[in-house]
């Protein structure tokens, strides 16, 4: 069945009256089914916590979960990190590691949950990123015999230290 035996013969509608299309019906209700989906995703992707004095900042801090925590090398990294009595403290730490470059020599970036009031140089935790820096210089030049630059992140990814190997 074509337009015209549906809507009648031309002649029976009115002058200047389109025939109604079913082209626009689907586009209504693709727009509609695209809007609903986007306001679920933000609703879903919104932080409950916003009103709480120590909600974390929007670059919200890396947790033990955070995707890429399963990656072999942070878990080699990590128990590196859990053999050696001076950098055990360093696990509490919630990290997530990144290879920024490619090629030698490497270049690392370490994003931890350090200096959540992004307060950068006068942080109390620099000393942290410059531990954490060194400790995975010292398990990389051990375990992989090669030569590198490690930056140290706070959660917005300002680099609170760096370290070359």
């Amino acid at each position: 069945m074509n337009l015209s035996d549906r809507n009648g013969p031309a002649s029976s509608r009115a002058a200047g009256q389109k025939p109604h299309s079913g082209n626009r019906r689907r586009l209504i209700r693709l727009g509609a089914a695209t809007v609903l989906l986007v306001a679920s995703t933000a609703l879903a992707c919104s932080n409950r916590n916003d009103d709480s004095p120590d909600a974390a900042p929007a670059a919200s801090s890396p947790t033990s979960n955070w995707p890429g925590n399963g990656d072999p090398a942070m878990e080699a990294f990590r128990k590196h990190l859990a053999e050696g009595e001076a950098t055990k403290e360093l696990l509490a730490i919630s990290m997530h590691v990144m290879t920024e470059g490619t090629g030698p020599p490497l270049s690392i970036r370490v994003i931890t949950n350090l200096d959540p009031e992004l307060r950068d140089s006068d942080s109390p935790d620099v000393a942290k990123a410059e531990k954490v820096a060194k400790a995975f210089a010292d398990w990389h030049t051990g375990e992989f015999k090669d030569h590198g630059t490690v930056k140290v992140s706070n959660p917005a990814t300002e680099t609170m230290t760096t370290l070359s190997w």
